[in-house]
């Protein structure tokens, strides 16, 4: 039986859990993750929790903060792979990270930007500058989207923060973009993925060439409507997974809300995610496409 191949372009880790707690063999706790799936699963992976606030406090954060990630996808190499959180507010410490990153160490991805969190908007100067320089090396861009479309705390809601990232595309629209965890949540009639759908459609006539989305919840109804009417070379599985809970953690494909396996709508495995696709249509090389080849492609790494 061939084993599927798999990654995943959106997990948030940090070596604090929930409750505070230093996680000790944080490395060796994430490969029991991957292993415990029986998938050939990769992961693309940014800080979390404690990190972004470190990241959000001062310019010696970014760094701090890429260093951490370092660590871990040197540890793992081929089954890790490193996206740089910046932050606008420091824009030379963001810079000269990026080149760390990119030009040294091998990461992937710029990213997760979020300017919801960090209170600063796409549309600026500063933000402009970053993009320059991820266009420079050649690596996409993951923007927040609201999974929800709904305002929570300080969050702006998804159509706003949409409609933001497309004014930073009209600044550098040679720039590769993530809408990060765009397909997600229980809302039907239409999903939440419709509203953004119509809104790229409105403005661009079709799907542009530059643009991926992340599937969050394959459970989702958002999930018919990302398969009829987004490219099938341009979508990704971007779970937001997240070591908030445990060690042990939960297992990969457990939603973002859900803090154990057993409160999942699905036994949370790759195995259960391609069968949410092809029980929506999804042909082979749709589902090879999704889970493994558009990330594959888009991030430059070897097809083995």
């Amino acid at each position: 039986m061939t084993v599927p191949k798999w990654i995943d372009t959106h997990v948030h880790v940090s070596d604090r859990g929930k409750d505070g707690r230093t996680h000790e063999r944080l490395l060796d706790d994430l490969i029991d993750v991957l292993d415990r799936d029986g998938a050939d699963l990769r992961w693309v992976i940014s800080p979390d929790a404690n990190w972004n606030r470190i990241v959000k406090e001062g310019p010696d954060g970014v760094g701090e903060a890429a260093e951490f990630i370092r660590a871990l996808a040197d540890g793992a190499p081929g089954r890790l792979y490193g996206s740089c959180l910046v932050n606008p507010h420091f824009p030379d410490a963001s810079l000269a990270v990026m080149d760390r990153c990119f030009g040294e160490w091998g990461f992937v991805q710029l990213g997760e930007m979020l300017q919801y969190m960090m209170d600063y908007v796409m549309d600026s100067d500063e933000v402009e500058a970053l993009l320059r320089k991820a266009v420079e090396y050649d690596v996409p861009v993951q923007v927040h989207v609201s999974t929800s479309n709904s305002k929570t705390g300080p969050s702006s809601f998804g159509t706003e923060q949409l409609d933001d990232l497309l004014k930073a595309v009209d600044r550098v629209p040679e720039a590769k973009y993530i809408l990060a965890h765009a397909v997600g949540g229980e809302k039907d009639d239409p999903p939440v993925v419709d509203e953004y759908l119509d809104r790229v459609e409105a403005r661009y006539g079709t799907w542009p060439d530059n643009f991926w989305m992340e599937i969050r919840d394959f459970n989702s109804p958002g999930l018919r409507s990302a398969l009829a009417r987004v490219p099938p070379t341009r979508l990704l599985a971007g779970t937001d997974w997240t070591n908030r809970v445990g060690p042990p953690f939960p297992s990969y494909g457990t939603l973002f809300a859900m803090e154990s396996d057993k409160k999942n709508p699905y036994p949370p495995r790759v195995a259960s995610m391609i069968d949410l696709l092809r029980n929506e249509g999804a042909t082979d090389e749709t589902l090879a496409a999704i889970g493994f080849t558009n990330a594959a492609e888009l991030f430059r790494l070897p097809a083995g």
